[in-house]
């Protein structure tokens, strides 16, 4: 399996992005955190780099000057290419990394479903600048009150009405909700049909009675907005229905909940990989701090209880970055990777909790104070064990897969 340290193009754009975590990320993330406010600026100017809100239907080549082999049979790199690049960013800062890739979570559907004519048509609505001068952005709208990891359970439903379908129903912690241009929006078609019903639509911001709701307050992640939004009957064309050329011919499931969980099994590596760059910029701060400061007269590195925390959060933190390299590799080979990638996303979800937690308990009362960095990465890497489908969620993915049975 060649990872990134065998490869030139995943070296060089683990070097290119770690450079800019560095230099424009990490510079600014305090004071984005402490505002629970937009890297506006940061994204715009990020757009020179390729990270543009519409890359994954722009194609690798922006981001790495390489097409990619257009035969659907041959391995890929992008799924690769996604972790490696997800960790220095979320190592940057994982609030403004999640801003930076947010438009990415709708555009992940739109480029697996959509027609040509549809992707056209949404890479129209990110194009420019908004009102503010903002650059235009997307946002995912699954997630509901009641129905967060349970995602065949969605309530808002979609109702046909001749060329078109009525949308009615509300969406909670929405990324982007507030400020998007262009949603996605999953709706339950068909209750009869139960999980095959699910359909996802693309709405434009302004389409009358869609209403973006209260940005919410969160513990970490402060620079990535996360609101609900509101859908009170929207009338979509039914052209804009994701897989609804696939299902008139015969395909009952593109486009629905099964189509959706393939996405999720693509992106969960990404996230898992985001885990494992936070854990990796607390690991590195404390490695530091040890390598440089003394206790009770002598080098914290001579104190073994101190080392061997040390020597346990680089295990974890290889291991879960092996994980989601291995299940990223499997993507790109077309493999199924729903095993792996739940492994890759519980494991680096769990590694960014443990070694953020060690690190405050070991640096005492100077991470405690606001502002501190291990302080924020402790509270930043909470949110990775609850989004993208909680651990518990993806403990029984991997159990069904292990037995053949849902644990109840």
């Amino acid at each position: 399996m060649d990872l990134f340290h065998d490869n030139p193009l995943f070296t060089g754009i683990r070097q290119m992005l770690g450079a800019f975590a560095k230099q424009q990320m990490r510079t600014i993330a305090m004071k984005h955190d402490a505002e629970e406010s937009m890297p506006w600026g940061l994204m715009k100017s990020a757009q020179a780099l390729g990270l543009t809100q519409s890359a994954l239907l722009d194609g690798r080549k922006k981001l790495t000057g390489v097409d990619e082999d257009p035969d659907p049979k041959k391995p890929k790199s992008q799924a690769r290419l996604a972790v490696a690049a997800s960790e220095e960013l979320a190592w940057g800062c994982a609030g403004i990394a999640l801003a930076l890739g947010g438009s990415g979570l709708a555009c992940s559907p739109v480029a697996r479903m959509g027609t040509d004519e549809q992707k056209a048509e949404f890479k129209k609505l990110l194009s420019g600048t908004d009102e503010h001068g903002h650059i235009r952005v997307a946002a995912m709208a699954l997630s509901e009150p009641a129905t967060g990891s349970d995602i065949s359970g969605l309530k808002t439903t979609a109702r046909p009405d001749g060329d078109h379908w009525i949308i009615r129903g509300s969406k909670q912690w929405i990324t982007n909700g507030q400020s998007a241009n262009v949603y996605v929006v999953w709706a339950q078609t068909e209750a009869s049909a139960g999980r095959a019903g699910v359909r996802g639509f693309i709405v434009a911001r302004g389409t009358p009675g869609l209403i973006p709701g209260k940005k919410e307050t969160k513990l970490g992640i402060r620079a990535s907005e996360t609101a609900q939004v509101h859908f009170e009957d929207v009338r979509v064309h039914k052209d804009m229905m994701l897989g609804a050329a696939a299902a008139a011919a015969g395909d009952a499931t593109s486009g629905g909940l099964a189509d959706t969980k393939k996405m999720l099994d693509s992106t969960r590596p990404v996230v898992g990989s985001q885990a494992v760059g936070i854990a990796r910029a607390a690991y590195e701060f404390l490695l530091e701090r040890v390598q440089s400061t003394s206790l009770h007269g002598t080098p914290m590195a001579s104190h073994q209880h101190i080392m061997f925390e040390l020597a346990e959060m680089n295990m974890e933190i290889a291991a879960s970055r092996l994980l989601a390299h291995k299940a990223a590799w499997m993507a790109d080979h077309h493999m199924e990777n729903v095993l792996e990638s739940s492994a890759a996303k519980a494991h680096g979800a769990r590694t960014a909790q443990y070694v953020t937690t060690r690190a405050m308990v070991l640096l005492g009362e100077e991470a405690l104070e606001p502002g501190h960095p291990v302080e924020k990465w402790y509270r930043d890497a909470k949110i990775y064990d609850i989004f993208e489908g909680t651990g518990q969620i993806q403990r029984r993915i991997i159990a069904k897969h292990l037995t053949g049975q849902n644990p109840t």
